[in-house]
Formats: structure tokens, sequence, C-alpha cells
């Protein structure tokens, strides 16, 4: 039992040692280190882990577009001198109206120097009132968006965000490579 235990902690060593400079794509479907560091619920964590499973094609931006995620909107890079980036938020008009954590309505991917572009995260949207009961998912309730007139909900399933996985914004999410901007336009 003992020699196993080595064996699967050297083989765990020799993992983590890998080039992860290639990929900062998720190892798979798990919680994030910020739900386990505040105790998300088990409910929460397989919302994110059906989340995480949905957009795991959707690190090659390719493949977006033909699954729906073929709109631009809105136009531009999202960014925020003091808060940080967004990116660029591509919509699935068919997951309007739904709240589902297999059916995000936008992706959100950063330009990247090399022109690629990078999943960072999702945003979940419903069309509201300010004065209607905030929506919830994730176990999280969504802010209202006066500027579309919606609920929203950013969920950094991506990318780590310092600033929490449900923040708006990340610090570390750049327009710097992007073509069209938008300043803090959206929240």
């Amino acid at each position: 039992m003992r020699g196993t235990a080595i064996i699967l902690t050297g083989l765990t060593l020799l993992a983590a040692c890998g080039d992860q400079a290639t990929t900062r794509e998720p190892a798979g479907p798990r919680p994030s280190a910020a739900a386990e560091a505040r105790g998300a619920s088990s409910a929460e964590n397989q919302a994110l882990a059906t989340l995480r499973a949905t957009i795991a094609p959707l690190h090659r931006f390719e493949l977006a577009g033909p699954k729906g995620w073929d709109n631009q909107f809105p136009a531009g890079c999202m960014f925020d001198p003091d808060s940080g980036g967004m990116g660029l938020h591509y919509l699935n008009a068919n997951n309007m109206g739904v709240l589902d954590p297999a059916r995000p309505q936008l992706v959100i991917y950063e330009p990247e120097k090399n022109g690629q572009m990078r999943l960072v995260g999702v945003e979940f949207i419903l069309p509201g009132s300010p004065s209607d009961t905030p929506p919830v998912l994730f176990e999280q309730p969504f802010t209202y968006n006066f500027t579309f007139s919606v609920w929203a909900l950013h969920v950094w399933a991506a990318d780590n965000n310092p600033s929490g996985l449900y923040a708006n914004w990340n610090p570390r999410v750049s327009c710097q490579y992007a073509t069209t901007l938008a300043a803090h336009a959206h929240h």
C-alpha cells in the first residue's frame, strides 16, 4: 500500500511539473479553487461542473460559432481601466430566456497577441426589470444591467479571476490585442 502511495505521489508531482504554459484550460469539470475556498455547496459545484463540461469544446474558438455562439454582442472588447476586462462576448440566441448551467447565453473570449481567442468565461443574462426579483443560478443572485435591461451573472469558469468567480470584471483579462474596444459600457 505504501509503495502504491509513493508511486501515485510521484506521478502527481511529475504531472504537475509538465509544461503548463501551453494551456490555461481547466483540467476538467471540477469546482474552482475559489468555490472550494468559500465552501461552495455540492449543488453549486455540480452546476459548475455541468457548465465546464458544456464549454470545454469552446476553448477552440472556431467551434463556438457552429455550436450557436455566433453573434458578437455587444460589439467590441469590454474593459474598465480600474477593474480589468471582460473580453469579447458571443451570443447564442437559442439560449435566451433559459436559466440552465448547460446553456449560457454568452461565451467570453480574450483576444491574444498571436491572433487567437482564449475562452475566459461566460455570462448568463435574463431580460427583466430592475424591480423584478433577481434570478439565481449557481446559488448566486444576478445583478441588473441598466444599459441592456437584463439581469446578468458572469462566471469565470475558464480563467481564474482574482476578483472572484462571479465578479463582473477580471483583472487578468485584457483587450490589448482587440481590434475594437467598448470601454466599460457593459457594467
